[in-house]
């Protein structure tokens, strides 16, 4: 799953150079993403990755190597028009809730106890997404 994300990633990466703004968005998003996880992961138990001994080292790993990923993919291919990034926000919270429903969980890559993939993940999805895109546009118009 990791190599699948890094290699998305890459090809983004390839298509579309990496400037400045992109590597502040990449930290804001690993930040976010092991404070999110510490939070809910380890203070809360609503969900482990892969075991529970291990439950932080694997947090810690998909904070810095997966949701980085993503995020710079999501950047890298986002339209222009603000309907468009609606809609692509949707199918990127569609597909990452079905991956999570299909993949991660028969997989047990990710084991949920207290967590509801249903209504929870899309709704952090939506407001993660919206977060980076927006955040991305602000740094963009002040660096310009």
């Amino acid at each position: 799953m990791v190599a699948v994300f890094m290699v998305m990633a890459v090809v983004a990466v390839a298509k579309h150079k990496l400037t400045f703004v992109d590597s502040l968005v990449i930290v804001m998003v690993i930040a976010l993403s092991l404070a999110s996880d510490m939070l809910l992961c380890k203070q809360f138990s609503m969900y482990y990755i892969v075991s529970v001994p291990f439950k932080g080292w694997y947090s810690f790993w998909s904070g810095i190597l997966v949701f980085p990923s993503l995020a710079i993919t999501f950047i890298k291919f986002a339209p222009k028009s603000k309907y468009a990034v609606a809609l692509y926000v949707a199918v990127w919270t569609f597909a990452l809730t079905l991956f999570e429903i299909l993949i991660v969980v028969p997989y047990r890559i990710s084991v949920y106890p207290k967590w509801k993939i249903i209504p929870w993940s899309p709704i952090v999805y939506l407001i993660a997404f919206t977060l980076i895109y927006v955040y991305h546009k602000i740094l963009e118009k002040r660096c310009i």
